[in-house]
């Protein structure tokens, strides 16, 4: 039995709380997912792959949402404006007055439903009650749909903090029952760190945290992600990805460094990509493109791809990626709207999820993924300088996420968190991991690093399964024990 869910609008709680209802409603076979891979990258092979990890049973079409009036600015008073938040909830596990909450933290990207996987696996074992909150300027939350500079003022970790806050005591108003329930925080990537914040922000309001890997360290100059890909991938694949970014800069840039214009046209139309993207744009779609294989737990299918480049030609080497790309990612991958610098600054054309994205990292959280000095994988001149300029082009305004970065590590303490209760999962393969934390900073805050092969980003959240890999296996138990004693 599934809950399907009554779209409310509402300027805050209503006057007879049993507005709130659910319908039962029976769906054979059909099971909530967890959040999708990012938008630019659901078109190919690799969301099929992640929903077979991620979602239990078959996708669910259950996608009725509700939503709730958050206020526009937090910190303001004077300023009553509100918009509409959408969250989800499932029930169907959920025994009322008995059972926790588990609050699942939406993040960079639209929030199609209530997470599946681990989550509700969780869920289910602990007759737990499960919310889902999208987080301000993505999906459906956009206030006012209005993704301008000006509006970007209400874009901050401290007003999703809030958010988070406000939405936990008007649900709470809705359902009594969840008032007297332990609440347990789930963020996985951007969304993790929010997890840690959440506890040292707001520290009554759950009583612990999962923090899957939690990016709590905003590194302006990441050279670390870079570095991580090819200690990931070992020599040889990254000695291919190497001969990759080469032979696409020897189709494009002339032995002087001016740009080739024949080259440069064909590898856009290799990709498939926007004839006004810049070269160093292009050079950045690349390095996610291998980056993300390896980040989403399936570093082995890259290195396939690319075992036979070393003995490839320029035009054949180019090829064999752009095809790997396509196909994985999607046939628009490179045109999907997020790597286009004119694009983002252009009111016409942009993605409002990336250009979200793109100015949260400019302005407070960075994570900016740059090109090591040495060995790099990815272009050299994708470099600190270029995202600074790119974040100038599209806002329109000098931004400075240097301050806003420092300003982050001390409210929150990077990579030793202030927080308490919450467990940190970082995984061996994962990128990311270099900007979470690396130890257990205290001792209610345990940290679990799973060293296993292909074991990437947020792997945990995945659907348990007899055959995950054992280091998999020991960070959910340990995980669960911590659990079991917030609940106690």
């Amino acid at each position: 039995k599934f809950s399907k869910l009554v779209k409310i609008v509402s300027s805050g709680p209503p006057p007879n709380m049993s507005l709130l209802v659910t319908i039962a409603f029976i769906l054979s076979g059909i099971s909530y997912a967890f959040d999708s891979l990012p938008e630019r990258a659901r078109h190919g092979k690799a969301q099929k792959l992640f929903d077979n990890l991620y979602r239990t049973g078959k996708t669910s079409s259950l996608t009725s949402s509700l939503t709730w009036s958050a206020k526009l600015d937090n910190f303001d008073a004077s300023n009553q404006a509100t918009f509409e938040q959408r969250f989800y909830v499932n029930d169907q596990y959920w025994e009322a007055g008995v059972g926790p909450v588990f609050l699942y933290i939406g993040g960079e990207g639209t929030l199609n439903g209530p997470p599946g996987g681990y989550i509700a696996t969780l869920a289910k074992e602990h007759s737990a009650l499960i919310l889902a909150l999208e987080h301000r300027f993505y999906g459906e939350s956009v206030p006012y749909n209005n993704a301008t500079t000006a509006n970007y003022q209400y874009l901050s970790v401290e007003q999703a903090l809030a958010d988070l806050s406000g939405f936990t005591d008007y649900y709470k108003s809705l359902s009594p029952k969840s008032a007297a329930s332990k609440w347990i925080a789930f963020g996985g990537s951007y969304p993790g760190a929010l997890a840690s914040w959440y506890r040292t922000a707001y520290p009554s309001q759950t009583v612990g945290s999962l923090s899957s890997s939690g990016v709590v360290n905003c590194i302006v100059d990441f050279q670390g992600f870079d570095m991580q890909v090819s200690a990931a991938v070992g020599n040889d694949c990254a000695n291919n990805v190497k001969r990759v970014q080469r032979a696409f800069q020897s189709s494009i840039e002339m032995p002087d460094g001016s740009i080739n214009p024949v080259g440069w046209a064909a590898a856009r139309d290799l990709l498939a990509c926007e004839s006004d993207l810049s070269v160093t744009d292009f050079y950045y779609m690349l390095a996610d493109s291998w980056s993300m294989a390896v980040q989403y737990s399936n570093k082995q299918r890259l290195c396939d791809a690319l075992s036979e480049v070393s003995t490839q030609s320029d035009s054949q080497a180019t090829q064999t990626f752009a095809t790997f790309t396509k196909d994985y990612w999607g046939e628009d991958f490179c045109a999907s709207g997020f790597y286009n610098t004119k694009a983002l600054a252009d009111p016409a054309r942009w993605d409002v999820n990336s250009r979200s994205w793109r100015y949260q990292t400019c302005s407070q959280v960075t994570y900016f993924n740059t090109a090591p000095a040495s060995g790099s994988l990815r272009a050299a001149s994708v470099d600190l300088s270029y995202h600074l300029s790119q974040c100038q082009e599209m806002f329109g305004q000098e931004l400075f996420p240097t301050k806003g970065s420092l300003q982050m590590n001390a409210r929150y303490g990077g990579p030793f968190p202030k927080s308490t209760k919450v467990f940190f999962s970082d995984f061996s393969d994962d990128p990311w991991q270099r900007a979470s934390v690396t130890f257990s900073p205290g001792d209610d805050q345990p940290y679990h690093l799973a060293m296993c092969d292909q074991c990437g980003h947020c792997r945990d959240f995945s659907t348990p399964q007899a055959s995950d890999p054992p280091a998999l296996k020991e960070s959910r138990v340990e995980f669960e024990s911590y659990l079991n004693q917030w609940l106690k």
